[in-house]
């Protein structure tokens, strides 16, 4: 009866706004300090198996020594893979572009437990000042050994003030995405910004950091082409001792047998037995098809057009399958006769699909067709670069020109871009049938202080999408590499070209297509709804079951998006205020002084 009239005492307490509140938001949004508490109290998902899904737990505060822990989800078998980070910002000084801006962006996601070695670090706790937002990330990965079906779970959220906790739903799709991507890729990872960022880490040690970030990035669906870029390169056994597992999908990844797609020559190159040693090394391990030499960046800007075909020609010279890219369009090398030689024929996302007014406005894609046909080795990546916000400078927001309004509704992968840009271009990649990415580096920051500043060629982020986890920043006992944000949002478009390509390939690329094209109608308008892009996900999903005979679950996303909805979705109405939760407190109070009468 005590225990009855306390339970209805703390049901009439006030609320107090003033003690923080928990809500819950979609993880393609980017929740900055000033957003405004909202009643969404519930996170519900979809996602295949072995796939990765997330959603944000955000504080407004104040709160104080804020942590959280997420229990495994049930359901028709149990997921326990769950992680979850601390989003920290970073202040924006100067806007990337017109639709970019200034002030404090969310980016970097600190670990609680990390994703690569498995030591507790310090993002936890952490306080929430007084009408301020921060948020939690969570991370699930569906196992590929999950049962489909519903599963549900919960998020707790405790501060000195109280607890609260935040209802999780999952509905898993009875289809499997592949660990390794099914479109190559090549992310940058140059010689020497590592010691910069780790304290002038060297030699083996080096080496085995530079493999962490091959993991983490192989989770993330990506692979860091230049990994064997150290100074090291060209000594097969030092190779194959910290980068063949990565080849060869024995790393540590939490995708099952990860590899990657791609890896970077690094050696003299116009030397034919130079480009033998690798490539008989390469056919001997079964690595071939990862092995490219990237010939040229950007002719004429990194070499010159009469320094292409001795490169291509010692390349192939080695052995007819090693192939050659070159970042260029096809007219351009057409025009200064290098086209023969080139396998991985790569133009800049603009000038696959540019804006009305250009010399190549509309899809440029059938001009490749031709270069498609001449061989069993010839491909087309597709890349951004700084036209994606602008290679000038900074923006003039007062009065801008044609060339600011140009540069705007790309895809992009700056941090003061909204998060479904920073997801688009996988989408993008699909529309254009490329079969593979370059992005020129990840981390360039690392030259300064990224964790304070990423502004490299009039960009937020340009060219560096992981931080540096150092011990004495982050915590534990071993340097990790710290995803972004937009790290996330990277490998939620791969992901999401997996569900396009499974569609396609299912036997209905007309309706991929269809979907791609109501979401993104060209590669300049990325600027959408982030509801929008998860019903879209939800089609796809939906009619690759239909089509490999599969049940057909009840959408569980639809119009309002992957996270609960206007009403709350599936939990309360109103947002949790931590303080508030009387409830919880008085129980764990009631608790103790039965523990002590014991």
């Amino acid at each position: 009866m005590k225990t009855r009239r306390l339970l209805a005492a703390a049901l009439s307490l006030p609320l107090v706004a003033s003690a923080g509140e928990v809500w819950v938001a979609d993880s393609t949004e980017k929740i900055r300090p000033d957003a405004k508490a909202r009643s969404t109290t519930a996170a519900t998902l979809g996602a295949a198996r072995n796939e990765f899904e997330s959603f944000q737990v955000v504080v407004t505060g104040p709160a104080h020594g804020v942590s959280a822990t997420m229990a495994p989800l049930g359901g028709p078998s149990r997921i326990s893979d769950v992680h979850l980070f601390r989003v920290d910002t970073v202040n924006v000084r100067q806007p990337s572009a017109l639709d970019g801006g200034t002030g404090r962006w969310p980016d970097a996601l600190v670990p609680d437990v990390d994703d690569v070695v498995g030591e507790r670090r310090n993002a936890f706790p952490f306080d929430v000042a007084a009408g301020e937002s921060r948020a939690i990330w969570v991370d699930v990965h569906v196992p590929r050994d999950a049962s489909p079906g519903a599963y549900q779970g919960q998020v707790k959220v405790t501060s000195r003030e109280g607890e609260a906790t935040v209802a999780v739903k999952l509905q898993v799709w009875d289809f499997e995405l592949p660990s390794t991507a099914s479109l190559r890729s090549s992310f940058g990872l140059s010689w020497g910004t590592l010691r910069a960022g780790h304290g002038g880490v060297s030699g083996d040690g080096e080496s085995a950091l530079r493999a962490r970030y091959g993991q983490l990035a192989l989770d993330h669906r990506i692979s860091l082409g230049g990994l064997a870029d150290d100074d090291r390169a060209g000594d097969m056994g030092h190779l194959d001792q910290f980068y063949g597992p990565l080849l060869d999908g024995t790393a540590g990844t939490a995708l099952p047998g990860a590899k990657l797609t791609a890896l970077k020559y690094v050696g003299d190159r116009t030397s034919v037995p130079a480009h033998s040693s690798w490539a008989s090394h390469f056919k001997d391990r079964g690595w071939m098809k990862q092995l490219f030499d990237y010939v040229c960046d950007e002719p004429p800007l990194t070499c010159g057009w009469g320094d292409i075909n001795p490169r291509t020609q010692a390349a192939h010279a080695a052995d007819p399958a090693f192939q050659t890219l070159v970042t260029t369009q096809i007219w351009d090398a057409d025009a200064h006769g290098v086209t023969a030689g080139v396998d991985i024929m790569t133009p800049v996302v603009n000038w696959m699909w540019d804006k009305p007014g250009s010399s190549v406005a509309g899809d440029q894609r059938p001009r490749y067709d031709g270069f498609l046909a001449s061989g069993s080795t010839k491909e087309i990546w597709v890349y951004q670069s700084c036209m994606s916000h602008g290679c000038g400078g900074t923006v003039n927001m007062g009065n801008p020109s044609d060339g600011d309004r140009y540069y705007t509704g790309w895809p992009s992968y700056m941090i003061d871009a909204s998060a479904v840009r920073n997801r688009a271009m996988q989408w993008i990649d699909f529309l254009e049938r490329a079969t593979g990415e370059v992005y020129w580096e990840t981390t360039m920051a690392y030259t300064h202080d990224a964790w304070s500043n990423q502004w490299d060629f009039s960009g937020n982020g340009d060219g560096t999408l992981f931080y540096p986890g150092t011990t004495a920043r982050i915590g534990g006992s071993t340097d990790v590499p710290v995803a972004s944000i937009r790290l996330k949002m990277i490998r939620d478009g791969m992901e999401d070209y997996e569900y396009l390509h499974a569609v396609a390939r299912a036997g209905d690329p007309q309706f991929a297509r269809a979907v791609a094209l109501d979401l993104f109608p060209t590669p300049y308008q990325t600027e959408q709804d982030p509801a929008k892009l998860a019903a879209a996900r939800e089609q796809l999903a939906q009619r690759l079951l239909a089509l490999t005979g599969k049940p057909v679950p009840p959408a569980v996303l639809g119009a309002a998006g992957p996270i609960g909805g206007a009403s709350g979705g599936c939990g309360s109405a109103g947002g949790a205020t931590l303080a508030a939760l009387a409830i919880p407190v008085l129980l764990l109070a009631l608790r103790r002084r039965r523990r002590a009468r014991r």
